[in-house]
């Protein structure tokens, strides 16, 4: 077996300059030595043999070591300590990161645009305006259960403290953290509820999320000189709102989550409020507040109890903050009573306006923290998390159709009808009087009735819980315009949509985002004609008018790169985002995006900071909004200097393309060579990769046998099911198991398959041009390099044993040999460099320093497999299941992503 490796001397000096150095390293291992010492003698030794196999490139001798291990029924041990060892190296590098961090990157930032040539006030103008909207949501990739995430933030506390100071008593925390994981399982043994999703959520929002932001807004407030009057920064959330083939996602369940996040909120309110008052302690002998405060504290005394209305007689912000506090706890009671409770907040901007009260009497120094508080509220609002809804158009189709046969618009064939009928019949529903839903309820079927409630429940949450609980109804796999306009219909009944009337200049009120999600390679090429035909729709044009004509759309990566492959893929997002940039000038709208990103590259990650800069010409707006998928919530955000970084980072680039796209600057615009070029990639790259996945009649055995999908697909990452439909079809496959089981064979092909016909296909000097000129293929070729460092073919290889088809086997492997091959060929001559990644040493040396311990774990999930389909009886393989699934999680451990 053949690894990539480069020489000692070389990996020394690179180390110099990447994020883990040597003697990091040697604690690391170190580190786990010195446990498996205290568990396991001769575990110890056999972790120290693989090393040695591996640094001497001795494939003979790791297998020995790995057949001895089994036979001493220790190859859970060592699958373990390996995942604890790539643990250990993720916190390491993390902590290398968060200190090498420039947390507040704004001042950076201006100073480049001011050498540009823009003008500082020109750019205030663009930074007062800019709004990040992370969506976290409950997509099954974080592979680590809670328990592992809490270990994971204080070990980072523990070495941390052991570097700088080499603190004993770090060492000794730290080693008392990896005893308490050695003995617990990697995987969960449960089914995980959507509720234990937001638990994990709110785990590290309240842990870092809300320090890390609440900085980012103060350094924002700071660089403009004035108080921020919104956050610019949204929190969003996608769990117990994402029901799209998720049949957990009750409204029961939508309604706990909405509720748990707004108690969570008004208790960290609570805990800050009596901190304040602990704290807060100015007299009037003093201070002189403000006539606003003192005139509050006089309407409000006969809610002060007599021993506070003493204590607090000359202490006013005490006991203005001691009033805080009652209205916030009256706030929980409120929501769950139907009697009247006359103290308490209706909304938080009456919060902020207590708080700025008391701010406008105290100097800058004395108000420090009441200013933070007030962030907060700004940030947290009463909802804490923005929850988005989304559904799949069949579901909502269904229920259209039942409920407009129940009532005489149509038969039950609705939905079956063309489009242009569905629209005339939608047309003269919207025209008819709202309708109660109430009324209808119980004559419906269940999936219609849970759809009807869903919108019952959004508005009561909007009117009880906040106006911002939720925003986006999002319709995913959207193909036609008549999926939106059964929304408006729901949205109408509801009372989510009231109307207004255009012609007579009177706004209504639109209280929910109708968002089609355009997933598929086709729907992407008919979005811009799609939004056309609904603007020409009377009713649809009145609700945009009513949502200050703007329409949210959200773009998926995952699926359209499952669909097309990864180019075809990039390259249809961008001329499809382009056109609808273009599409709203015409129409005088504002189309908002939302991208469905996910961490690795075949899903849309990597760089958040290129991306937005690569982004079409005014596609932008000064506003992202994008989804924070799985392991990527906790990579970025669960250590709050990284999450403080993220933010900072993520406002910054988001305010270096803001000034570009308002200005007029042509900096990172593709000309229309460009973009024929690289339709000519797209075209031929989506023949290549559709060729062998889609038509070819054995590919589907081989991915069910040559990687370890039927493993995963029973793995309790995440609630949702693998598959929206109970079918054999690759189609119905979610894209995130999809990629998972590509990467954790190491063949990764979603992530590259099909780019190397696609460069072939065009002139190799023309691309090498592009890739020097054009800053959108550039930042995609440079994703898709960094995902092919990590495939491992030798590896890969071993998995082709499972496909028992010799003929498929041969046929499929030697497709992704050939295209492997030819991808590198090409991605190395456009890079200009020998080895893939040479220019950028850091990511590689971070990718080459986990392959060879990866391998391990690789090659013992290769033989667990074998065992556990030749073993044959069910306790047994229950065993086997289990140490497969610690491989699943320990391979994830070690790659830095799980799909």
């Amino acid at each position: 077996m053949q690894h990539s490796h480069i020489s000692q001397e070389g990996r020394e000096k690179s180390l110099k300059s990447t994020l883990l150095q040597p003697t990091q390293v040697e604690f690391v291992s170190d580190t786990i030595i010195h446990l498996l010492q205290s568990v396991d003698e001769e575990l110890k030794n056999a972790f120290l043999d693989i090393k040695q196999s591996l640094e001497n490139h001795d494939w003979a001798m790791l297998t020995r070591i790995l057949t001895d291990i089994s036979a001493q029924d220790k190859t859970l041990c060592i699958i373990k300590a390996f995942t604890l060892y790539h643990m250990l190296l993720n916190i390491v590098e993390e902590l290398n990161l968060s200190n090498n961090a420039t947390l507040n990157r704004l001042p950076k930032t201006l100073n480049e645009l001011h050498k540009e040539g823009y003008n500082k006030s020109d750019i205030l103008e663009i930074l007062q305006h800019l709004h990040f909207y992370p969506v976290f949501t409950a997509h099954p990739t974080e592979s680590r259960r809670r328990t592992f995430l809490e270990a994971h933030h204080q070990m980072s506390e523990n070495i941390k403290n052991i570097f700088a100071h080499n603190d004993e008593n770090a060492k000794s925390q730290l080693l008392y953290r990896l005893h308490l994981l050695w003995h617990t399982h990697l995987v969960r043994s449960e089914k995980m509820e959507i509720l234990f999703e937001l638990d994990n959520l709110l785990y590290i929002i309240e842990s870092s999320i809300l320090k890390s932001a609440t900085k980012v807004l103060n350094d924002i407030e700071s660089t403009l000189g004035k108080s921020l009057e919104t956050s610019p920064i949204i929190l969003g959330s996608w769990i117990g709102g994402d029901r799209d083939g998720n049949p957990y996602v009750s409204n029961e369940v939508m309604t706990k989550t909405m509720k748990i996040a707004h108690k969570a909120i008004i208790e960290i309110y609570i805990r800050i409020s009596e901190k304040l008052i602990r704290e807060l302690s100015m007299s009037i002998d003093f201070i002189q507040p403000s006539k606003r405060l003192m005139q509050s504290l006089q309407n409000h005394n006969s809610e002060l109890l007599n021993s506070e209305a003493k204590l607090f007689a000359k202490e006013p912000f005490r006991a203005k903050l001691y009033l805080i506090k009652k209205k916030l706890q009256n706030r929980l009671i409120a929501i769950n009573t139907t009697e009247s409770i006359n103290f308490t907040y209706k909304d938080s901007n009456e919060l902020v306006e207590d708080i700025d009260m008391m701010i406008e009497s105290l100097d800058s120094v004395s108000a420090r923290k009441l200013i933070e508080f007030r962030h907060l509220v700004l940030l947290g609002g009463f909802h804490l998390l923005r929850l988005d809804f989304r559904e799949h158009r069949d579901v909502i189709l269904s229920a259209t159709s039942e409920i407009f046969c129940l009532m005489g618009l149509s038969d039950s064939d609705f939905k079956d009808l063309n489009e242009n009928k569905k629209i005339e019949i939608l047309n003269s529903a919207l025209n008819a009087k709202k309708y109660d839903l109430n009324t209808m309820i119980e004559q419906l079927s269940e999936s219609s009735k849970r759809l009807v409630g869903a919108f019952l429940r959004i508005q009561w949450a909007k009117k009880y819980i906040s106006e911002h609980i939720l925003q986006s109804f999002i319709i995913s796999m959207s193909t036609k315009p008549s999926d939106l306009l059964c929304v408006l219909w729901f949205a109408k009944q509801s009372g989510l949509w009231k109307p207004g009337k255009k012609k007579e200049g009177k706004k209504g009120k639109a209280s929910i985002s109708i968002t089609p999600l355009f997933e598929t390679i086709d729907d992407l090429q008919r979005a811009q004609s799609i939004i056309r035909t609904l603007y020409t729709n009377t009713h649809y044009q009145q609700y945009l008018f009513d949502h200050n004509n703007t329409q949210e759309i959200m773009v998926g990566y995952s699926d359209s790169s499952k669909d097309g492959g990864i180019f075809t893929s990039n390259y249809n997002l961008y001329c499809a985002i382009s056109n609808l940039t273009k599409l709203q000038t015409q129409l005088d709208i504002c189309i908002s995006f939302f991208h469905g990103r996910g961490g690795s590259v075949s899903r849309g990650g990597g760089s958040l900071e290129e991306a937005l800069l690569s982004s079409a010409p005014q596609s932008v707006h000064s506003f992202l909004k994008t989804t924070e998928q799985g392991e990527m919530i906790s990579a970025k955000y669960l250590n709050r200097h990284i999450a403080t970084k993220n933010f900072s980072s993520t406002l910054s680039a988001l305010l270096k393309k803001g000034v570009y796209d308002a200005y007029g600057t042509e900096k990172y615009k593709n000309n229309p060579q460009t973009m024929a070029l690289l339709e000519n990639v797209s075209n031929a790259s989506c023949i290549a990769y559709r060729t062998l996945i889609y038509e070819n009649k054995g590919f589907l055995e081989y991915f069910k046998n040559a990687t370890p999908i039927k493993f995963i697909q029973n793995l309790n990452l995440g609630s949702r099911p693998s598959k929206r439909k109970d079918t054999q079809k690759i189609e119905d496959l979610r894209a995130i198991p999809w990629v998972f089981a590509w990467t954790q064979n190491r063949a990764i092909i979603s992530a590259w398959y099909g780019l190397g016909s696609g460069l072939a296909n065009a002139d190799k000097n023309q691309l090498r041009a592009c890739y020097e000129q054009s800053l959108f293929f550039k930042t995609t070729i440079d994703n898709i390099s960094q995902a092919l460092l990590k495939v491992d073919l030798d590896i890969a290889f071993l998995y082709n044993q499972f496909v028992k088809d010799k003929k498929v086997r041969e046929e499929i492997w030697e497709h992704i040999y050939a295209q492997y091959h030819l991808t590198m060929e090409h991605l190395l001559h456009l890079r200009g460099e020998s080895v893939l990644l040479d220019s950028e040493c850091a990511i590689r040396e971070s990718i080459l320093l986990r392959k060879p311990y990866l391998s391990v774990l690789n090659l013992t999930q290769i033989e667990l497999i074998k065992k556990y389909q030749n073993c044959k009886y069910p306790k047994g393989q229950e065993r086997l299941l289990e140490q497969i699934h610690a491989t699943i999680v320990g391979i994830a451990q070690g790659i830095r992503n799980t799909g």
